[in-house]
């Protein structure tokens, strides 16, 4: 049975885990996010007292995520003190190097696996399956991953849908949020919708004192407006199958039918989608995640996964076409040869299921 490694590293918490499947966790353990040299450090020597045999990593960026990058795997202009401009991925794969790894961002991982699921679904139906998925998380801070044509989308970078800008609510005239230096002078998703602006807004003492306010606080009706502002500008842009949110505010799960509502209002019947047009349609359209806020590591994991499926294949491949090449070589040998090259074609199928 394969063992699948996953570090899954937040502003927060960085957390580490062995699992046999995505879903699955076999063992797992959480280390606080202080400076880069310790929160690495504890990541490594857990992972190097454990067997595995491919990793994943899903972290907080923004990311360098081009593979001819001299950064790639860095972390690079991220707003955390002390965390700009650091090497993640390379620390963390030299553990063991020739572990197949696969790197995102926390948001594109758990988007990866949000549509992997709704893929299997499809096909368990028997029906067509998608093609793409959004995934919000929502919390200190907000983060949009995307998967679009079966793949999570990276270009130029990778996607910071938190910061796109959306419309001030009128009770909000004045009200700058936590970082008024933000994309559109503080006018964007992060900054008027995340916990911290919740705090801002509602003078609290701290966000564990949202856990505290009624279903039908005004601040929830602030919160909705700006994602439903987000997941309209989602729509509008990317136009995904399905969006799937999580993170610590989505817990309060009275936000949902908030968000859906907001979300229908700003589209203003533009979008002339069941999806989107019907209470049926949008209830099954912007959803929580199928795993809760275990999202992230479920991405990383899917991560591994896919590495590990990756260089499967890529074995296979390279298994068959030497076969090729010794069947190719031998054949001008005669009986005798054709028969060696059989016994090296056969060597070879071994060696490669014993590699899996």
């Amino acid at each position: 049975m394969a063992r699948l490694a996953a570090v899954e590293g937040g502003g927060t918490t960085f957390v580490v885990a062995i699992a046999s499947d995505p879903t699955t966790v076999l063992e797992r353990a959480e280390f606080p996010t202080t400076t880069p040299k310790d929160t690495l450090r504890k990541c490594c020597e857990w992972l190097a007292s454990r067997h595995y045999d491919a990793l994943g990593v899903a972290c907080f960026g923004p990311l360098d995520l081009k593979p001819d990058s001299p950064t790639f795997g860095y972390i690079t202009t991220t707003p955390k003190p002390g965390w700009q401009q650091t090497n993640i991925l390379g620390p963390l794969k030299a553990v063991r190097p020739a572990a197949p790894t696969l790197f995102d961002t926390d948001v594109n991982a758990p988007a990866a696996a949000e549509y992997e699921h709704m893929v299997a679904e499809a096909r368990a139906r028997g029906v067509a399956p998608p093609t793409s998925c959004c995934y919000i998380t929502v919390g200190t801070g907000i983060g949009v991953g995307l998967v679009i044509n079966e793949k999570p989308v990276h270009g130029m970078m990778h996607p910071e849908g938190g910061h796109m800008c959306v419309p001030r609510r009128a009770a909000d005239a004045g009200f700058e949020g936590p970082n008024p230096n933000d994309t559109f002078g503080g006018l964007c998703a992060e900054n008027m919708g995340c916990s911290v602006a919740l705090v801002k807004r509602g003078a609290l003492v701290g966000v564990h004192a949202l856990k505290d306010l009624s279903d039908d606080d005004p601040q929830w009706d602030a919160c909705a407006h700006y994602l439903g502002a987000l997941c309209a500008n989602v729509v509008l842009l990317a136009s995904p199958e399905k969006i799937v949110m999580s993170g610590g505010v989505m817990l309060r799960t009275s936000l949902f039918p908030k968000v859906r509502a907001r979300m229908q209002a700003m589209l203003n019947g533009y979008i002339q989608c069941e999806q989107v047009l019907t209470p049926e349609g949008i209830a099954s359209y912007v959803t929580p995640s199928t795993w809760g806020n275990d999202a992230g590591m479920v991405g990383a994991l899917t991560l591994a996964a896919k590495a590990l499926e990756q260089q499967r294949a890529t074995e296979k491949s390279a298994g068959k076409s030497a076969g090729r090449g010794v069947i190719m070589a031998a054949s001008g040998l005669g009986e005798r040869g054709l028969l060696v090259a059989g016994l090296v074609v056969a060597v070879l199928a071994v060696a490669a299921m014993r590699s899996r």
